[in-house]
């Protein structure tokens, strides 16, 4: 891990281009899009995020899944699932979201 910058309203890591931002009713993440978090899951977040993007996404053996798989579940995703969100770049996700379904002819 390089290390999580966090102040009263943003966290962000030069390993990751994913932030977190402060809202009015909590806290956002680039990779979670469409949820607010606490802070603790904010912190959470960032931390996953920073994992991979300092290591990348981890070997099955590799023993970091051991805590990814309880801090996914902070986030009630699965470790697999939070890492393959994180791994995307920012603002993907939320492209995915807000497409429009196509019109039924």
């Amino acid at each position: 891990m390089s290390g999580i910058t966090i102040t009263d309203t943003s966290m962000s890591s030069p390993a990751t281009p994913h932030t977190a931002t402060a809202t009015g009713g909590g806290w956002t993440v680039s990779w979670l899009p469409g949820r607010t978090l606490d802070r603790n899951q904010a912190t959470t977040a960032m931390t996953i995020a920073d994992i991979v993007g300092t290591a990348g996404v981890p070997r099955a053996d590799d023993p970091i899944w051991l805590f990814l798989d309880g801090w996914a579940a902070e986030l009630s995703l699965t470790a697999p699932s939070a890492v393959a969100r994180a791994s995307e770049p920012p603002g993907e996700r939320e492209a995915e979201t807000r497409q429009e379904p196509e019109a039924e002819k």
